[in-house]
Order: C-alpha cells, then structure tokens, then sequence
C-alpha cells in the first residue's frame, strides 16, 4: 500500500472534493460519453463507472489533484474497452455469420447537435454530418475541445499526448473536417 499523496486531506475533506466534482462534472461527462456512444443508457452507466473507479482511487490511499482531466481519462478508458468489447463481440458474430462485416458499425454514431463552435464555424448540419465521417480520433478532440470546451492542455491529459500533439490533432482533424465540407458542398 502507498502512502496518501496528501496526509492533511481528511477523509471527509476527500469525500467532499468528489462530491463537488460529482455535481461539477456529471453532466458534461455524460454528455461527453452520449457522443461517444450510441447507446444512451450505456452512456450512463460508463458515467457512473467512471466515477466510483476513481473514488475506489481514491480509497486506496491516492489523490487527485484536478478532477476534471482525471475524470475524462478514466472515462476514456473505459469507453475504449467498452468499443474492444463491442468489437470481440461483432467479430464473433462474423465469425457465426450473424453481424455485418462492415468495421463501422462498431464506432459511435455522433447524434448531437451540440457542437455550438464547430456549427458557428462549419455551417452546422454540414460540420455534423462531416463530423461523424471523421476518423475517431479525430472526433474525439475536436468534440473535446469544441463541444467540452477544454484546453489543449487538458485534452492532452485525458488522452496522455502532448499538449503539442493534441494541437497538431486538432489543427489536422479541422483540415479533415474542412475537406470534407469542402469536397461535398451539398452534405447535410
């Protein structure tokens, strides 16, 4: 076992720091896992998941010292292996000739229309449209940054880049977005 990272945070000091971060931070998690995801209840529980994975965290002695980076990285995670599962599954049923073959029907659809900067920017249905045809990665910064409204900084402690590489991720993953829109004038 480790020592706690800060001795003078009483335990009742950390179960405040989590509800705050609870009330802080649930709903735009959610949101965040909403887009990910296709499925809503899913959405909801990975939500929640995320956030008794870090107060067990937090039960073993460790801290954390800003919530919101912390949050998303696990969440992330956890969404990751909810996408790992979904594919063994998919891919057992290929393999019993009962799913589709087509390695897009495991990524997420992106059914919000939430992306207030990227629809100011993009001319709105078009950027959706032209947003769920963009690789996940991708997608997954620009909705950090656009529709969460994170920092580079803090998208590249969710992700575990560089704050460089995730600026480069987004600066490339808005060229994609505007090709796309550009190639297909007509999108929506």
């Amino acid at each position: 076992k480790g020592k706690p990272l800060h001795p003078s945070l009483t335990m009742v000091d950390l179960r405040q720091r989590f509800a705050d971060a609870y009330e802080r931070y649930n709903d735009e998690l959610f949101r965040h896992c909403s887009l990910r995801l296709s499925d809503r209840e899913r959405a909801l529980e990975l939500t929640q998941e995320c956030f008794l994975r870090t107060w067990e965290y937090i039960e073993h002695g460790q801290t954390v010292d800003d919530f919101r980076p912390f949050l998303y990285r696990t969440l992330r995670n956890l969404i990751i292996d909810e996408y790992r599962r979904k594919k063994s599954y998919s891919l057992e049923g290929m393999l019993e000739g009962r799913e589709e073959t087509d390695i897009e029907k495991l990524m997420p659809q992106d059914e919000s229309n939430t992306l207030e900067a990227a629809i100011d920017r993009f001319e709105g249905s078009r950027a959706l449209d032209a947003l769920k045809q963009l690789p996940d990665p991708d997608r997954e910064v620009l909705t950090l940054r656009y529709v969460e409204s994170l920092s580079p900084k803090e998208i590249a402690d969710i992700v575990d880049e560089s704050e460089n590489a995730v600026s480069v991720r987004i600066h490339r993953g808005l060229k994609r977005l505007r090709a796309l829109l550009e190639a297909n004038p007509k999108m929506s």
